[in-house]
């Protein structure tokens, strides 16, 4: 087009000519390598060339060079993410407990050479520690909690009634993490802690797992949720996983997202539901786990539940043992530590939907029911794992023979490192 414009008017002008300038206009023509246009029309082409050499190269080489940009920012993000995590981790190093320690020495050759050093991982740790020691920022700590399972942001003020008026207390809790669900170690047949609690409550899963150990239990804890919006209780389960409390049924082919989460959910409850069967034997203890919140219509510290509120369809076949376990455990509880606890399952009665009685329906052929500590022993009482460790002696000697932690788990409460041993997926 340019050299049809300009040979008309220029004999001399040639294809060259106008081959050159259009392709050295790109450039801006730094050595006046060839002529401008002279003509009217050909002053419209080179206009037009201008346009095109901003569309062509300049609009891309921007789009190029920002797309770059973010790729290396990208980079350095999860390089940065990745070392966020390892930091955090390494705040959970496995360290001995004062109080533990002084109830221990106590005892008859200070509890016998099994119990000479327990290492536990820490509860959790204050958020202010990140941000202030190894400054982690809020972003980044609740990006690594949405990534990793393991790790959960909690507020301390959940585990408050609401009479205290506690101000919000941010912590990173730990989790272990062996299973899709959460974790599952299998110990021996005659007893298993179940804590179905362990994403909406603030730290049951990490006071039940150390009840497991200390007393050679199996332990099943389900810390994972596939959606934090739609929690799916594993206390009191459904007859299916539901959203937005709707049954898979009543979602279309097209609402896609909405089925996957769905059907991740099923695979968790699956999961959860076939282990408890594969750890749980014929006539053995199911004890299910859960906080509750003590306020001041509610005072006792510990509450046993077995069966529905009219006291019919009681999850518990051995009633005998139980209630001497029940004995046991009040006088060890009151007597040494002027906690109180209660039988009766008025204040908690238990729904069909419980998961002691969704195992009856799965076959799982056991004694089961829920003991609920209140969650200021769990969460704020210096002497917790002295009260589990307790706990764990009086369950073990009424239901297990006082068989007492396994070689596997002496070993490991002697070692010093961060996170659960157990915490391998």
């Amino acid at each position: 087009m340019l050299y049809v414009a300009e040979s008309s008017v220029n004999g001399d002008y040639s294809f060259w000519d106008a081959l050159v300038w259009t392709f050295v206009k790109y450039v801006d023509d730094p050595a006046d390598i060839a002529a401008g246009p002279e003509t009217p029309v050909g002053k419209v082409v080179g206009t037009l060339v201008g346009v095109l050499a901003i569309a062509i190269f300049a609009v891309p080489a921007g789009l190029i060079g920002s797309g770059l940009m973010d790729a290396m920012n990208d980079e350095k993000h999860e390089k940065e993410i990745e070392e966020y995590k390892g930091r955090m981790k390494k705040t959970f190093r496995r360290a001995g407990n004062k109080s533990l320690r002084s109830y221990l020495n106590t005892l008859p050759e200070k509890g016998g050479a099994a119990f000479s050093k327990l290492n536990f991982v820490p509860q959790f740790v204050p958020l202010s520690r990140l941000q202030i020691r190894l400054g982690i920022g809020m972003k980044e700590v609740c990006e690594i909690c949405a990534r990793y399972p393991e790790f959960s942001l909690k507020n301390m003020a959940d585990a408050c009634s609401d009479e205290e008026n506690v101000d919000d207390r941010y912590v990173l809790g730990l989790s272990p993490i062996n299973t899709s669900y959460g974790c599952c170690v299998g110990r021996g047949p005659n007893v298993t802690i179940v804590s179905p609690c362990g994403f909406s409550e603030v730290s049951t899963d990490w006071f039940a797992y150390y009840l497991a150990k200390m007393g050679g239990f199996n332990f099943i804890g389900k810390s994972i949720e596939v959606d934090p919006d739609e929690v799916d209780s594993f206390y009191n389960m459904s007859a299916e996983p539901l959203y937005d409390k709707k049954k898979k049924s009543e979602f279309s082919a097209k609402e896609k997202d909405i089925l996957e989460i769905l059907d991740r959910k099923t695979l968790l409850r699956d999961d959860f539901l076939n282990d408890i069967k594969k750890i749980a034997a014929k006539g053995s203890w199911v004890i299910v786990v859960a906080e509750h919140v003590m306020n001041s219509d509610n005072k006792t510290d510990f509450h046993f539940a077995d069966n529905i509120k009219d006291g019919s369809q009681p999850a518990v076949v051995d009633t005998e043992r139980y209630e001497a376990l029940y004995k046991a455990f009040d006088d060890a509880m009151q007597g040494e530590f002027a906690l109180s606890s209660t039988e009766q399952s008025a204040r908690y009665p238990l729904l069909k939907s419980n998961i002691v009685y969704r195992l009856r329906k799965e076959g799982v052929d056991t004694n089961a029911f829920v003991l609920r500590p209140s969650s200021h022993l769990i969460n704020f009482d210096t002497k917790k794992l002295t009260v589990a460790f307790r706990m764990a002696q009086v369950i073990s000697e009424s239901l297990d023979a006082g068989k007492g932690m396994s070689e596997n788990d002496i070993k490991d409460f002697s070692t010093t490192g961060f996170g659960f041993s157990e915490s391998v997926i």
